[in-house]
C-alpha cells in the first residue's frame, strides 16, 4: 500500500520526488565586477561589491552549510578572475556555479553578446573544472542573440524572465525547445534588492515579506526562486540581512512538502517531461 501510495504522488506532482512545491535559493554574488561595468573605481562608495567577496560570500556559504542547502550562484567572469579560490569554495562545498556576464553589463550588448557570453563561460569553466549550464541576465536585457548563443554553449536553462508563475519551454529561433527551460524569477518581492535598495525595508519588514510570498506560492503553483545578494548596498551581505536570510531558511525548512533544489537539478528534471512544460501546459 505504502509503495502504491508513493507512486501515486509521484505521478500527481509536476515536482522532483513528488514533492509539493520548490524552492531554489539562488545566490548572485554581484562582487566588484558590478562597479567595473558601470567604469567606476571601486574605491570608498564604490567599494560595496568587495565585501560580497570580502564578508558577504563566505557569511553566505556558513548559513547555507548550516542549514543543509545547496543553492546556485550566479557569478560573473570578472569577479571569477579576481577571487578564483572563492569560486572555488564554493563549487566545493555543492553549489551549482552558474553564468551571469562578464562584468555584471547594464546595457544593450548588440553584437559583442556572443562573445561576452562565450568569454565568461570559458572563465567559469576553467576556475572549477565544470562548465556552468544555466545563466541569468546581470541586467534583464536579452536579445535574438542570447538564447541561441547559450544553447550552442550548451547551456539548458535561463532563469532572467519576470513573465510567469512557473517554469516553461524557451521558444529559441521561432520554434519551442525541449531541451531549454526557462525557470523564472518569478516574483519580484522574492528578491532582496528591490527591497533593500537605497535602505528602503529593514530586515525585519524583508523577512516578513519573503515568508509571505513563501507560503502563497506554496499553496498555488509551488514554484518558489529565492535571490539574494551577498554584498552591502542593495544586497543581503551585512549582518542583520544575513541574519534574515538565515531566519528564511529556518522557517522554510518547516514547510511541508517543500523541497529545496538547485537551479540546474530543476532544470534537469523539466526537461526530462518537456510536455508538461508547454504552453498552454497539459
Amino acid at each position: 500500500m505504502s509503495m502504491d501510495h508513493s507512486i501515486s504522488n509521484e505521478t500527481k506532482s509536476r515536482w522532483p520526488g513528488g514533492a509539493r512545491a520548490v524552492i531554489a535559493v539562488t545566490v548572485h554574488m554581484d562582487g566588484p565586477a558590478v562597479e567595473q561595468g558601470r567604469k567606476q573605481n571601486g574605491l570608498g562608495m564604490y567599494s560595496k561589491g568587495r565585501y560580497s567577496a570580502r564578508c558577504g560570500v563566505p557569511r553566505h556559504l556558513e548559513i547555507l552549510a548550516r542549514h543543509g542547502i545547496s543553492a546556485t550562484f550566479f557569478m560573473c567572469g570578472y569577479d571569477a578572475e579576481r577571487y578564483p579560490d572563492l569560486m572555488r569554495d564554493v563549487h566545493g562545498a555543492g553549489h551549482e556555479i552558474a553564468a551571469h556576464g562578464y562584468q555584471h553589463e547594464g546595457f544593450d550588448l548588440g553584437d559583442q553578446e556572443p562573445a561576452l557570453l562565450e568569454r565568461t563561460h570559458a572563465i567559469l569553466s576553467d576556475c572549477v573544472g565544470e562548465a556552468p549550464v544555466g545563466w541569468c541576465s546581470p541586467s534583464g536585457r536579452k536579445s535574438t542573440l542570447t538564447l541561441p548563443t547559450l544553447r550552442r554553449l550548451g547551456y539548458c536553462y535561463d532563469a532572467s524572465e519576470k513573465d510567469d508563475d512557473l517554469p516553461y519551454l524557451a521558444n529559441i529561433d521561432g520554434r519551442v525547445a525541449d531541451d531549454f527551460i526557462i525557470l523564472p524569477n518569478n516574483t519580484i518581492s522574492l528578491d532582496d534588492a528591490p527591497l533593500f535598495t537605497n535602505g528602503q525595508a529593514t530586515a525585519a519588514e524583508a523577512y516578513d515579506n519573503w515568508i509571505e510570498e513563501l507560503h502563497a506560492l506554496v499553496q498555488t503553483d509551488g514554484y518558489v526562486h529565492f535571490t539574494v545578494h551577498p554584498r552591502a548596498g542593495y544586497g543581503s551581505g551585512t549582518p542583520a540581512r544575513a541574519a534574515a536570510f538565515d531566519r528564511f531558511l529556518e522557517t522554510a525548512k518547516t514547510v511541508p512538502g517543500l523541497k529545496f533544489v538547485k537551479l540546474n537539478e530543476l532544470a534537469n528534471h523539466c526537461l526530462k517531461r518537456p510536455e508538461l512544460w508547454r504552453e498552454p501546459r497539459a
